[in-house]
């Protein structure tokens, strides 16, 4: 058995020496578990292929942020592998095993058929033999495997904490590239005769390294820059240099400014660092941008003729370094300043500017960070949205948030439990089937408004595939749950924790007495954080942002912000006047035998044929009377219940029997939004409820938590009974909707959601547009119409940024409604209630914000 195991170790240490003779392996390591996860990202695998047969894989991802990277990155080689080397596909190990360390005897069996091929020997390189393996060497390695596990795949944040991460911007990590700097922008010689002391020493340093530095950024521009674009695309220029000659003028400005302050004994250094500091800001894109740049340089110098050009252009710079390595130099610049300034300001006297100086461009080192890691996040989300087969041309994964965890995962339903790729993104879990070429289809899409965490599993001892959770409808209480499975124990904290973190993550903090409604938001200029008052940095979703009071703020930063003003306002001076309440329809309209108004049906007549009446397209139909109280024997009003998802009845059939509920309740009027956050467990379920809105109240046994069915989405829940005002202690009647045994596109049955305030009937765009576009009508406020050309097809306006927005809400048989395939609804009354509680920004990237104000809410409509 010994010798068994020394002729093992003996070929994985061959198959890691032949990895190293290509210079891909940057250097051998002493044990199994550490070479093998040299591999899993498929970086180093990829890069040898393309050295044996250059051009094999044409793009791959040099920074793999996420475990679906390394499995794109390590299908690329295996389809290489297949296509240019003679494999068969029995022959290669998959990306699964490869990710988890199974099966690793078949990793270095395929690199010792790669060793052998004709590509290697005429690289010149010296093949090995691979005839026998040891199953417990592998058994063994997969189990050390799987105890650190969440090491190989937790994200870049996950392992560097914040703290630790300040300063540790990757272009710094290469000795090789700091030696580079050091041997670009070093002092050649000193400004000052002789230095005669620490600080003026160290001022000479400054003064003189940021020169050198303006002279390399010329050195890029004049002997690359302005001879590359003459040949290159601009969008190829664009990728390569990014913005390095507003650089350039934004360095000869500071030196300029420098200059003045030493002339003038320099004391007021840190001001010239505090004037430029907005522009320094433009780095965040250079920095990020670096990694793309040097794969289009590697691109270009594949071709002999652009290699050459290039080659040429670094003779006449007299630079020994290649033009990658020059445009490394300014972000390694931007990340010195901070060094610099601080040993200055340790050997100088107290300078308040000075030391702010040295503040913010420490901040600045962070800020670029964040800005790179958050750029990674969109390449991976990107990535992510390439790969989708079944997704709708409108659905952006942007605004599901940035991805906290991804991997494999076991999904069980009613089904048999079967294999999926889960993605955990801020808002939602979305689980998809993997197929072939790292392609993906969407099986499942759950979001954190509509899903819940119902159960955790984690048996002692359990196998594989043995520990999760379920989550669970909150609306639909008939829909089965989801079981999410995964491999470890470990792995299931690791993403339960991260579960938590996306369900929190809009959630107001604790200590506040008046709630923020904070949403995820991109932020197209530079903005501060209320919280820690520095810059939101990154390309997308940077932060939070307030609904009501417009407040920003990083997501670790919640602790740190005040009340919501505007929540504030409200509780303390704004209450409701008559003027200022929706109008409750006229008690005249009612007659003796029920009512009499075309647009609401009767729901005790036989339905005829022929098409609803239409009410007037420029202008909003009246609202209806409301549905007459069906009293029962002890003179209580019966509510017709609303259906169950299940029923599946965006049709509404009046042949339909009907069902009632008996709930004695009054009428209130909501003065204050309610977010539907969780109270406790007695208060369960909450419901969501908008300023202006109606509730009838059906329990009031807790003096501060109350029991009440909206008007406006017709669920059931509680909520703080502050938050709503005593309107009228009649007994009313709810919106009805009638179920209907099947699913089919509603035509004349249409009528009935005239008695939701969203609904305005048959009418076309400008109609809605005439209808939302009036400056009193608020942010949010929405209406549904339906087509005039074409019955029951249904269209949603919203008011937006002073604009009205035209959805279309799509139909499809058997499907249902939905306004992207990814999330559809049984009926248009469901889609509209999830879109009061979700923002419309999981469809419509540019489009945040939630259907709030139903159109005849308004006062005076």
């Amino acid at each position: 058995m010994a010798r068994h195991l020394d002729e093992d170790v003996q070929h994985w240490r061959k198959a890691q020496d032949w990895l190293y003779s290509t210079g891909k392996l940057s250097r051998p390591f002493r044990e199994l578990l550490d070479f093998a996860w040299s591999l899993v990202d498929g970086i180093i695998l990829c890069e040898v292929a393309n050295f044996l047969h250059p051009g094999a894989i044409k793009s791959f991802n040099y920074r793999p942020s996420i475990q679906f990277m390394c499995v794109k990155n390590i299908d690329n080689f295996l389809n290489a592998c297949i296509k240019f080397f003679g494999f068969q596909t029995h022959e290669l190990f998959t990306a699964t095993e490869l990710l988890e360390v199974e099966n690793f005897e078949k990793v270095v069996e395929v690199l010792s058929k790669l060793s052998q091929t004709s590509q290697a020997k005429a690289a010149g390189l010296v093949p090995f033999n691979c005839s026998f393996d040891n199953q417990e060497l592998y058994h063994t390695l997969q189990r050390d495997a799987e105890s650190r596990s969440e090491d190989i795949y937790s994200r870049i944040e996950d392992i560097f904490p914040l703290s630790d991460r300040t300063l540790d911007y990757s272009y710094q990590d290469s000795y090789q590239q700091e030696s580079i700097y050091e041997d670009i922008v070093k002092i050649k010689q000193y400004r000052m005769d002789k230095p005669n002391d620490k600080r003026g020493y160290m001022i000479d340093e400054l003064f003189e390294t940021e020169k050198n530095y303006v002279q390399v950024l010329e050195i890029v521009i004049t002997h690359f820059l302005d001879k590359l674009k003459i040949t290159l695309k601009n969008e190829d220029v664009k990728i390569i240099f990014q913005n390095i000659e507003e650089l350039k003028k934004i360095h000869e400005k500071l030196l300029q400014r420098l200059k003045l302050s030493i002339d003038n004994g320099g004391l007021n250094i840190g001001d010239c660092f505090l004037k430029t500091m907005e522009q320094f800001y433009k780095y965040g894109n250079y920095c990020a941008c670096l990694d793309t740049a040097a794969q289009k340089i590697d691109e270009l110098m594949s071709d002999s003729k652009m290699a050459n050009l290039i080659n040429r252009c670094s003779q006449e710079s007299e630079q020994r370094f290649s033009l990658k390595d020059l445009l490394k130099v300014p972000a390694q610049r931007i990340l010195k300043y901070h060094m610099l300034l601080e040993n200055l300001h340790k050997v100088s006297p107290e300078n308040s500017s000075l030391q702010e100086g040295f503040r913010i461009m420490k901040a600045l080192a962070s800020f670029i960070n964040e800005y790179k890691r958050n750029f990674e996040q969109k390449l991976a989300t990107k990535s992510i949205e390439e790969r989708i087969q079944n997704r709708d041309e409108y659905v952006d994964l942007y605004a599901y948030g940035t991805l906290l965890k991804d991997g494999e995962v076991m999904l069980k339903t009613n089904n048999k439990p079967v294999k999926r790729f889960a993605f955990l993104f801020e808002r939602c879990v979305l689980i998809c089937k993997k197929s072939e070429n790292s392609n993906l289809e969407i099986q499942v899409s759950l979001d954190f408004e509509s899903y819940e965490i119902a159960e955790q599993f984690d048996p002692p001892g359990g196998s594989k595939f043995s520990f999760g959770w379920s989550m669970k409808n909150r609306v639909d209480i008939l829909q089965p749950p989801y079981q999410i499975l995964v491999k470890t124990s470990d792995q299931c904290k690791v993403w339960l924790s991260k579960l938590h973190e996306g369900y929190n993550m809009l959630r107001s903090p604790a200590h506040l007495q008046y709630e923020h409604r904070f949403c995820l938001n991109d932020f197209t200029k530079n903005t501060k954080c209320d919280g820690c008052q520095e810059v939101l940095s990154g390309v997308f979703v940077q932060g939070l942002l307030c609904q009501s009071c417009n407040l920003a703020c990083h997501r670790h930063c919640k602790a740190r912000i005040s009340d919501c003003k505007k929540s504030k306002m409200m509780s303390r001076g704004s209450s409701y006047t008559n003027k200022d309440l929706p109008s409750l329809p006229s008690t005249s309209s009612f007659s003796s035998t029920g009512y009499n108004i075309p647009d609401v049906p009767d729901f005790h007549s036989t339905h005829t044929d022929g098409p609803p009446p239409t009410p007037n397209a420029t202008s909003p139909p009246p609202i209806p009377p409301r549905v007459p109280s069906l009293k029962d024997g002890h003179g209580r009003r019966s509510i017709p219940s609303t259906p169950t998802s299940n029923s599946r009845s965006p049709s509404f059939d009046r042949g339909s029997p009907q069902h009632f509920v008996t709930i004695q309740a009054d009428l209130f009027v909501c003065t204050k939004d309610y977010n539907g956050a969780p109270i406790s467990s007695t208060f369960e379920p909450t419901i969501v409820l908008n300023r202006a809105e109606f509730v009838e109240v059906i329990n009031k046994d807790h003096p501060m938590y109350w029991k009440g069915k909206s008007q406006a989405s017709g669920l059931v829940g509680y909520f703080p009974s502050e938050n709503v005002k005593l309107y009228s202690s009649q007994s009313v009647s709810s919106p009805v909707v009638v179920p209907s045994p099947t699913l089919r596109q509603p035509s004349n049955g249409s009528q009935l959601l005239y008695n939701y305030p969203w609904y305005v009937g048959a009418m076309d765009r400008n109609g809605g547009r005439m209808m939302l576009e009036p400056a009193t009508v608020p942010d949010g406020c929405y209406l549904v119409r339906e087509s005039k050309r074409g019955p029951g097809q249904f269209s949603i306006d919203v008011k937006f940024n002073f604009m009205v927005k035209h959805i279309k809400v799509v139909y499809s048989e058997g499907s249902g409604y939905c306004l992207a395939p990814s999330k559809t609804f049984n009926s248009i009354v469901e889609l509209v209630m999830h879109y009061q509680r979700s923002t419309l920004g999981q469809v419509f990237r540019d489009l945040q914000t939630k259907l709030t104000v139903p159109y005849r809410c308004l006062p005076g409509s």
